[in-house]
């Protein structure tokens, strides 16, 4: 037996002991043991060790108890970046979206001679194929179209226990950008919310130069506590004016789920809603920052909701 398959049986084998164990203490089956799997082959992948899920207390932890034991249609719907829209505007307004310009199957059902010369491309099942166009003449269709092209092709977050992902037909739709002239993403407000409460903001700038993060407690105070270690971090902080006007939204939209980051931008003193992450970085953050605010992760984890997954829907099928 080859070295690969020797560690591809071993991880197996441990996760087969671990999943006998769960099952006595909690109310796992085999609708769920797929998933089970995916998410214990992730955390070892990316942090060398599985998740506690009957006694969790960090960030990343709590994360693969959601994933698991708190599965909802309304979930679905919201982290599929087009219908979360109808979420938004049905318990915010129109108003806190960038407009929509265009939906399709496939890049070649874009019309792009109706297009503004700005506009932002993106797929709707996954997570970074995000493309800023800030001069339709000057833009690279072709690069634009593989790019599309591999999105719409792609498997996913099954693999990796992102089970919502996995039940979105994939789209591609052009909306508006909202910062044309600098070509850049605008600073992202990132709220992480527990039962409609944001708990803190996770404030990232710089991005795509040298992306940095702040993180703020729900006063607009910064805290000395380093989460994303893809990132710089940083420890200075200014609530925007907007500032109540920004957490009242995430608590409006993050009431109905015991955990979802609120993703915001604000421009022109304006506020865009950008979508619900259900699991950030899929729960493998490294560094004790996910230690310290995993203890502000105050959900019930007593109480578990049926799953909802039905392989002949999921979208690879």
């Amino acid at each position: 037996m080859k070295k690969k398959q020797i560690k591809k049986y071993w991880l197996n084998t441990r996760i087969k002991i671990k999943w006998l164990r769960d099952k006595s203490r909690l109310p796992l089956d085999n609708e769920l043991k797929e998933l089970y799997f995916n998410i214990h082959k992730t955390c070892w992948k990316h942090l060398n060790r599985f998740p506690n899920l009957a006694n969790c207390q960090d960030y990343n932890d709590k994360i693969q108890w959601l994933k698991l034991f708190d599965q909802s249609e309304l979930i679905i719907q919201c982290s599929d970046k087009i219908s979360v829209r109808d979420f938004v505007e049905s318990r915010l307004d129109k108003d806190h979206l960038p407009k929509l310009y265009q939906t399709g199957n496939s890049f070649e059902d874009i019309n792009l001679e109706t297009l503004p010369d700005a506009f932002v491309i993106k797929t709707n099942h996954d997570s970074g194929t995000v493309i800023l166009v800030s001069s339709k003449s000057h833009a690279d269709l072709i690069h634009i179209k593989n790019k599309i092209a591999k999105s719409l092709n792609r498997n996913y977050g099954w693999e990796k226990g992102e089970w919502a992902y996995s039940y979105i037909k994939p789209k591609v739709f052009v909306e508006e950008h909202i910062t044309p002239k600098e070509n850049t993403p605008p600073p992202d407000f990132k709220f992480h919310c527990v039962n409609g409460k944001v708990k803190w903001l996770q404030y990232i700038f710089d991005r795509g130069l040298h992306t940095k993060e702040v993180i703020v407690d729900p006063t607009g105070k910064a805290l000395p506590i380093h989460f994303d270690h893809n990132m710089i971090h940083c420890t200075e902080f200014s609530p925007p004016n907007e500032w109540e006007k920004l957490v009242t939204a995430a608590e409006i939209l993050s009431s109905s789920f015991k955990y979802v980051r609120v993703d915001m931008y604000l421009h022109n003193n304006k506020i865009f809603i950008g979508e619900l992450t259900f699991y950030p970085l899929k729960g493998c953050y490294k560094g004790n920052g996910q230690v310290e605010l995993g203890k502000l992760l105050d959900f019930d984890t007593t109480s578990f909701k049926h799953p909802i997954l039905k392989t002949q829907n999921r979208n690879q099928i």
